[in-house]
C-alpha cells in the first residue's frame, strides 16, 4: 500500500491507505478493543514481563483493533498513548508526548508542503504530461510513459494524488484509440493499472515517498540507526528500478500493435491535455526551482553541504522546513495569490499522519522504556536456528497478506515491535528487518481495498476483478523478490 494526500484520508475518515472492515467491522471493533485490553489485565502477565509492560501490550491490544476495524479515525486512535500511558503508569506524560514531535516527522510535514506547492500550480500534472508525452504514442509505450510518469512523480507527492490526476488522461487516451479504430480492452486495462501500480511503487524510493517510510526512519532512529535520506534512496530506488519495467512487462502482456493512425489519435490526446495548461507561468517555474533545490540539498548533504563551515549540523529535516518556509516567502508573480505557498493550502495536508506517526513512536518509546522490546527479544531467541532469509521471507509474506486487507500504517504499526524483537533475537541490525518490511508494507496489489490508487482504477469499470487479482499477484511476487534481493544486495554496504 502506500501514500497519503490531503485527500489520502479513506472512506472512514482514516488517515491510511485501503482496509477497513466496513460499518459492521467498525461497531465490533469499538467494543472488541476495550474487551480484549481488559481481558489481557484480567489474564495477567506473563512471567519475566513487568506490569507496567503489560499494562503496554493491553493499550498495543486496543489501539491495533482499532486501527484494523477503523472503528474510530485512524489517527484519534493515535492520540491514547497521551491518555493511556500516564493513567496505567507506564511512563509520564512528558515521555509519552515526545514522540509527537519527533524530528523526522518534520521532514515529512516538509516534503507535504513541497507537494502542496506543486500541486497548488499544477506542476505535477505539466511534468507528467511531458514524461507520457516524451515516449511515443504506441501502446506499449503509452503505458511505459503512464508508469514512468506515475513512478516519479509518486516519489516526491501522494500515491492517490498521483493516481486522480493520471488516471482520467490514461482513460481518455484509451477511449480516443478505441472509438477510432484500436478495439484493443486491453490497452486501457494496461494504462489503468499501469497508473495505479506505479504510483504505489514510486511511493517507495524516498522518505518523503510514503507515510509508511517515515514510520521506519523515526522508528530506526529511536534504535540508534540514523538513516539518511540519500541512504534510504540508496535502498529505496533500486527496488523502484526494477519494479517499474517489470510492472510494464505484466501489464502489456498481450497488447495489440496499432496503426498508424491510432497512434496519432494517442498522441493528440496528450497534445491537447498539454495544451490546455497553457505556458507555464511564473509560479510554477518558480516552484520547480524550490523543489530542485531541496531535492539537491536532500541528495547532497552529507556528501557536500555538512562539510561547509556554519552547515556542520544541518539535517534533511532542516533542507525540509526550509524549502516549506521559502515556499511562504517568494512571490508567486499573481496577485490572486501572491505567495507560492499560503497557510490555507498549508491547512489541507494531512496533518492527522503527523498525530498517526507520533502515537506509534509513543507506543514503540514505551515498549523500550518498559522492557517489553526486550522481553519480546529473549522470547524470540528459538528462531536462532533458523536461517534468516527464512525469517524474512516468512515476515514479508504475513505483512503483504495484511496490507491487501488493511491501511499500510496500521500494517506497519503492528510489525514494527515483532521485527524489531526478532532483530535482537538474531542479533543485526534492525535495518535489515525493518527496510524490506517497511517497502512490503506499499506493495498489495490484488484487491481494490488494497490501496486508494487501486480503487481508483478499479472505479473506471476497465480492469476486472480477475485481472487485478493475476496481475497483482504477479507484482505481489516481484516485488517480494525485488525487496529481499535489494536488502540482501546493498542493506549492509549503505550503512557502512
Amino acid at each position: 500500500m502506500a501514500n497519503i494526500p490531503a485527500s489520502e484520508t479513506d472512506a472512514a475518515g482514516g488517515t491510511g491507505e485501503g482496509g477497513g472492515l466496513g460499518a459492521t467491522g467498525r461497531r465490533l471493533g469499538l467494543v472488541l478493543g476495550p474487551a480484549i485490553a481488559i481481558g489481557l489485565q484480567l489474564a495477567g502477565a506473563p512471567e519475566g514481563l513487568s506490569v507496567k509492560a503489560w499494562w503496554v501490550v493491553s493499550i498495543m491490544a486496543l489501539m491495533l483493533i482499532w486501527w484494523v476495524t477503523e472503528a474510530v479515525p485512524i489517527a484519534a486512535t493515535a492520540l491514547i498513548p497521551l491518555i493511556a500511558l500516564p493513567l496505567t503508569g507506564a511512563t509520564n506524560a512528558a515521555e509519552a508526548a515526545k514522540p509527537y514531535a519527533d524530528p523526522v516527522l518534520y521532514l515529512f510535514i516538509g516534503g507535504f508542503m513541497l507537494a502542496a506547492a506543486i500541486e497548488r500550480w499544477g506542476l505535477h500534472a505539466r511534468i507528467a504530461l511531458t514524461v507520457a508525452g516524451a515516449v511515443g504514442a504506441r501502446p506499449a509505450a503509452l503505458v511505459a510513459g503512464f508508469i514512468l510518469a506515475a513512478g516519479l512523480l509518486s516519489l516526491w507527492i501522494s500515491n492517490t494524488a498521483t493516481a486522480l490526476m493520471l488516471m482520467p488522461i490514461a482513460v481518455a487516451v484509451a477511449r480516443a484509440m478505441g472509438d477510432h479504430g484500436h478495439r484493443d480492452p486491453r490497452l486501457g486495462v494496461a494504462l489503468v493499472l499501469g497508473v495505479a501500480y506505479a504510483a504505489s511503487i514510486g511511493g517507495m524510493g524516498t522518505p518523503v515517498g510514503s507515510p509508511t517510510n517515515v514510520i521506519a526512519m523515526a522508528f530506526l532512529d529511536e534504535r540508534g540507526v540514523d538513516l539518511s535520506f540519500v541512504q534510504w534512496m540508496m535502498l529505496g530506488v533500486p527496488v523502484v528500478a526494477i519494479l517499474l519495467p517489470l510492472l510494464w512487462l505484466i501489464v502489456t502482456r498481450g497488447l495489440v500493435s496499432a496503426t498508424a493512425e491510432d497512434v496519432a489519435r494517442g498522441r493528440d490526446v496528450l497534445r491537447r491535455a498539454r495544451e490546455a495548461l497553457g505556458p507555464a507561468s511564473p509560479a510554477e517555474k518558480r516552484v520547480l526551482m524550490v523543489f530542485i533545490a531541496v531535492a539537491s540539498a536532500w541528495l547532497l548533504r552529507e556528501l557536500v553541504l555538512v562539510k561547509i563551515p556554519g552547515l556542520e549540523r544541518l539535517s534533511d529535516m532542516g533542507v525540509a522546513i526550509a524549502g516549506a518556509l521559502l515556499l511562504f516567502l517568494l512571490p508567486s508573480g499573481d496577485p490572486e495569490r501572491p505567495r507560492l505557498l499560503d497557510w490555507s493550502s498549508a491547512e489541507r495536508i494531512p496533518w492527522g499522519i503527523v498525530v498517526l506517526f507520533g502515537g506509534g513512536l509513543s507506543i514503540a518509546a514505551a515498549m523500550d522504556s518498559t522492557g517489553l522490546s526486550q522481553w519480546l527479544g529473549l522470547a524470540m531467541q528459538g528462531l536462532q536456528g533458523y536461517h534468516p532469509l527464512l525469517i524474512l521471507v516468512v515476515l514479508l509474506l504475513i505483512t503483504l497478506i495484511a496490507t491487501e486487507m488493511m491501511s499500510n500504517v496500521a500494517t506497519l504499526t503492528a510489525m514494527l515491535p515483532i521485527v524489531a524483537a526478532l532483530a535482537v533475537a538474531l542479533e543485526i541490525n534492525p535495518l535489515l528487518l525493518v527496510f524490506p518490511v517497511t517497502l512490503t508494507a506499499s506493495l498489495g496489489f490484488m484487491l481494490p481495498i488494497a490501496t486508494a490508487a487501486n480503487a481508483i482504477a478499479f472505479a473506471t469499470g476497465l480492469p476486472s476483478l480477475r485481472t487485478m487479482l493475476w496481475k497483482g499477484f504477479l507484482l505481489n511476487a516481484a516485488g517480494i523478490a525485488a525487496i529481499t534481493a535489494v536488502n540482501a544486495l546493498l542493506a549492509r554496504s549503505v550503512l557502512g
